[in-house]
């Protein structure tokens, strides 16, 4: 008689319940409350480290204090300014400080009067109210002067200091006489004759205030300009100059002259030769006669 296995029935009743639990759907357990999402948020920031010390804001009473402190001294230094301008305005009127006198120092050929007028400084005014860079500004409108300083000498006088521009030649035009500096800016247009050399043989072209002199002649500013400038330099004056060409004809009196080719005068100049010879003339007491020059700074004098 054959022997049938036997097969263990606990293990397979329990993997078809097993199967059946799956295929059921999975209902909820009563009184259980609906599902809902919670909103995401940031975990709060940590403390910070025991190592680093908690800030604290100052006392309140102590921050205010500094602040009335400062207000205090904000205001106290406001009162002191005012305090100054109002003493400083009440001293400037005070008829101590008022102007009693003018100086002025430096010039010869611009009078005191002329240079006060140009000014416009008010004796009895205050010595407050004169401003020195606007009165020197005033005073240059004249082109003979050239520099200005003015300075207030209290309690009652102003000092100006002028330097006037020298002045080298005079031109002739139209009954006129033009008045230039070393560079040949015209100064002035008189009928006065000045206390300059006057330059003849030349054409004047053109001339107005505050611009160089325009001669016909091409080298005509140039010669005349170099001849006295380079007198001027070795201590010599001309009165007169007369060019005739090539050649001049420089009056040291009315009769008086040194006469040659303008490059051996200007070489007898340069020299000094020219100067010696004039020297000697004069302790001679000769004012009359020809000083005639030659190449090599060779001069002879032909009494007249």
């Amino acid at each position: 008689m054959t022997e049938k296995p036997v097969t263990d029935t606990t293990e397979n009743t329990d993997a078809k319940a097993t199967e059946a639990k799956a295929d059921q759907p999975v209902s909820e357990p009563p009184h259980s409350k609906p599902h809902t999402e919670v909103p995401y948020s940031e975990p709060p920031l940590s403390k910070p480290p025991h190592d680093e010390p908690e800030r604290s804001n100052p006392p309140r009473g102590k921050s205010q204090h500094k602040r009335k402190h400062k207000k205090k001294h904000y205001l106290l230094r406001i009162l002191i300014v005012l305090v100054i301008i109002a003493g400083a305005y009440l001293v400037s009127q005070l008829n101590y400080f008022n102007v009693n006198g003018i100086a002025v120092i430096g010039n010869e050929g611009v009078t005191d009067a002329e240079v006060v007028k140009l000014s416009e400084i008010k004796m009895g005014e205050s010595v407050f109210k004169v401003h020195p860079l606007l009165v020197q500004h005033k005073i240059k409108k004249n082109l003979y002067i050239e520099s200005v300083n003015v300075n207030r000498k209290l309690p009652d006088k102003v000092e100006i200091i002028v330097k006037e521009r020298p002045l080298l030649a005079q031109f002739h035009k139209d009954a006129k006489f033009v008045v230039t500096d070393s560079e040949g800016m015209v100064l002035d247009i008189t009928k006065k004759e000045h206390q300059a050399t006057i330059i003849e043989g030349v054409t004047v072209t053109g001339a107005e205030k505050k611009k160089t002199i325009e001669l016909k002649e091409t080298q005509g500013l140039k010669r005349a300009l170099d001849l006295l400038n380079t007198t001027d330099e070795n201590d010599l004056f001309f009165k007169r100059v007369v060019f005739k060409g090539s050649r001049v004809d420089a009056y040291i009196y009315d009769e008086l002259k040194c006469a040659g080719k303008y490059d051996n005068v200007m070489s007898a100049i340069k020299s000094g030769t020219l100067k010696k010879v004039v020297y000697d003339l004069y302790q001679k007491g000769e004012e009359k006669g020809t000083i005639n020059v030659y190449n090599n700074d060779y001069c002879f004098f032909t009494p007249k």
